[in-house]
């Protein structure tokens, strides 16, 4: 899944993914400067628990979303 966040024109995308061997979770943050941060997870509850987690923080700073992105 991938979400994306705005603010004053700049975007934050956020991904979820399974990692290759399947026995983990990893959390992509693009930044707008585009750097990625790759953050891992034994299960989907602590994955959950953090992008909940920085979803608030950037809404505090003012980015508006999670904005999903429909192909």
């Amino acid at each position: 899944m991938i979400w994306f966040f705005e603010r004053a024109g700049s975007h934050l995308r956020c991904e979820v993914r399974t990692h290759i061997e399947g026995d983990r979770y990893e959390l992509v943050i693009t930044g707008p400067d585009g750097v990625e941060k790759l953050e891992s997870f034994t299960t989907s509850h602590e994955l959950n628990r953090r992008a909940q987690a920085l979803s608030a923080v950037w809404e505090k700073e003012g980015w508006n979303g999670p904005h999903m992105r429909f192909l």
